[in-house]
């Protein structure tokens, strides 16, 4: 989003877009913006928000410190990692995939949805062909449905799946959907 005649660029005026991409499951395109926020939303000293950077010089010191833009930055990573949709909660769907290349762990704990707080723990284990999650889910008011995630890093499509040791099936697309109102699992996901 330009700002000015100078080569001005306001990225939080994209957030409305970014949520789109992930409603539409492009998150390529929303992990770009992600991305973006970080390289032109930030001071590059305090990395703090800021409101307008130059995109030819990259100066920024007359809008920083800017919450609202700080903010949206936040408002995206939540929402890639936790985001309601409807009556379904919709987990990791934009993590970048090389946050689970093989011994890497992403971990979210007690975020707030209008579910009741989530937290989830992903270990990878993909040298093995295999990523673990645990998760407890929100209890206050549970979903319909939890939709899971899990981009192998290398493009891996899932052969397999079980929840708590028996075994479920893939709801394609690199997701597992486990229907509501679910108690705390182990998911585990093959992907030989």
């Amino acid at each position: 989003c330009t700002f000015g005649s100078k080569g001005g660029i306001d990225h939080a005026f994209t957030y409305g877009y970014w949520m789109n991409c992930l409603q539409r499951n492009e998150v390529e395109r929303a992990l770009l913006g992600f991305y973006g926020t970080l390289a032109y939303g930030m001071s590059r000293g305090t990395w703090a928000g800021v409101e307008c950077t130059n995109m030819v010089t990259g100066s920024n010191a007359s809008t920083l410190p800017h919450l609202r833009s700080g903010t949206q930055q936040l408002r995206l990573l939540r929402n890639m990692l936790v985001r309601e949709d409807g009556d379904r909660l919709v987990l990791a769907q934009a993590a970048p995939q090389h946050w689970l290349a093989d011994g890497k762990q992403v971990d979210v704990l007690d975020a707030p949805t209008h579910f009741g707080n989530v937290s989830y723990t992903i270990d990878s284990h993909a040298d093995q062909g295999r990523i673990a999650v645990t998760l407890d889910p929100p209890e206050r008011r549970p979903p319909k449905a939890i939709v899971l995630y899990l981009r192998h890093p290398e493009g891996a499509k899932i052969q397999s799946v079980s929840v708590d040791g028996k075994p479920a099936e893939p709801s394609g697309n690199g997701t597992v959907t486990l229907e509501g109102p679910v108690r705390p699992a182990r998911v585990e996901v093959g992907y030989r």
